[in-house]
């Protein structure tokens, strides 16, 4: 019988405890959590970009860059706001506008290397967060080049 018992407790035992390893699985971040883990290197990604662009204001790269950046600054400025208001629909848009175009500008403003890959790190690092793997190497490659194929037509 007592083999039987403790196969029995055994038993139990076990279903408690895979029962609590269910309970204890991570919850899905919510889109105010997902945005607070993409800002960050958003913004430093914007700013780092806006003080290049100021010290070529005539270069059309620049002219360009200025614009899609003034683009989505709505859009981080909402998502990255203290207390914003963020659902899966700004998430999305976030995820949609800003990492693309951000992904446009590095690939397409003359970055020392080190600095594009601390940019594209810290970029990469926000679109996993949002779950859009792969838009900001996109980018960068078709910037990177548009540029070349424009000057081999000439």
């Amino acid at each position: 019988m007592k083999p039987k018992s403790f196969a029995a407790a055994l038993c139990v035992a076990l279903f408690v405890v895979l029962a609590g390893c269910a309970s204890n699985a991570p919850k899905p971040l919510t889109p105010a959590q997902i945005v607070s883990i993409a800002c960050p290197p958003v913004q430093a990604a914007i700013v780092q970009f806006k003080a290049l662009d100021a010290t070529m204001p005539a270069d059309p790269v620049a002219v360009k860059a200025e614009a899609a950046l003034t683009k989505v600054q709505p859009v981080v400025a909402a998502a990255c706001a203290a207390g914003a208001n963020v659902d899966a629909t700004s998430l999305q848009a976030f995820a949609q506008t800003v990492l693309p175009a951000l992904g446009q500008v590095a690939g397409a403003l003359p970055l020392p290397p080190q600095q594009l890959a601390q940019i594209q790190a810290g970029l990469i690092a926000a679109e996993i967060a949002v779950g859009a793997v792969g838009v900001v190497e996109q980018q960068i490659k078709a910037a990177q080049a548009t540029p070349a194929s424009a000057s081999s037509a000439h």
